[in-house]
């Protein structure tokens, strides 16, 4: 999965429209994690996105004539955090340590594990968590990757999103995991059906 970071800035950019785990406070929205600051690496670089939902209002008044699908779904979105970390012998203690926390703590609260790939050989470890709210209703997603132990990748995507919608960003951005997420719930729905 070498496109895993960009997998996961093609999320954002998506959504966007064109210490460790910490507990949600009373005003942060049901699908929230927030992963704090990480420590950059002595050589290597750290990007942080962080969209609030302004601005992804702004984009979907934007995105409102070209593309209302896009729209509709920036409408939805609250809140999406992006960071990327170069990993070295600086920094990579602290963040595996915090990728565990949050994976952890995430199982525990409920969070379901909708992706996970590990690959030894390629040094790729990544798991897409998923906090539903209903059938067809995601509140948030977290997506977790560790690259060759040379890189981290973390994304929040806080809404209410749709399955439908889902499907969507994985067809149009090429994002593989969310259509394969979307080709299993459908398939689990069509079995259930059939019982």
């Amino acid at each position: 999965m070498k496109n895993s970071i960009r997998l996961s800035l093609a999320l954002a950019g998506a959504l966007s429209g064109a210490s460790a785990f910490a507990t949600t406070s009373t005003a942060a929205p049901s699908g929230h994690v927030d992963f704090k600051n990480f420590l950059p690496a002595a050589l290597g670089e750290v990007v942080e996105v962080d969209i609030n939902p302004g601005l992804l209002r702004f984009a979907a008044k934007l995105a409102g004539k070209q593309e209302p699908q896009a729209a509709e779904l920036l409408n939805k979105i609250q809140h999406v955090r992006v960071n990327v970390v170069d990993l070295d012998d600086s920094n990579r203690a602290d963040a595996l340590a915090k990728i565990a926390a949050v994976r952890a703590q995430l199982e525990a609260a409920g969070w379901q594990k909708a992706v996970s790939v590990r690959d030894s050989k390629k040094g790729e470890d990544v798991m897409i968590f998923i906090q539903q709210t209903s059938d067809d209703a995601i509140a948030g997603i977290v997506v977790t990757v560790i690259e060759n132990k040379k890189k981290a990748v973390f994304v929040n995507v806080v809404g209410d999103i749709r399955a439908d919608q889902l499907a969507s960003i994985g067809a149009q951005f090429n994002i593989p995991p969310l259509r394969n997420l979307i080709k299993e719930h459908q398939k689990a729905d069509a079995t259930a059906e059939k019982s």
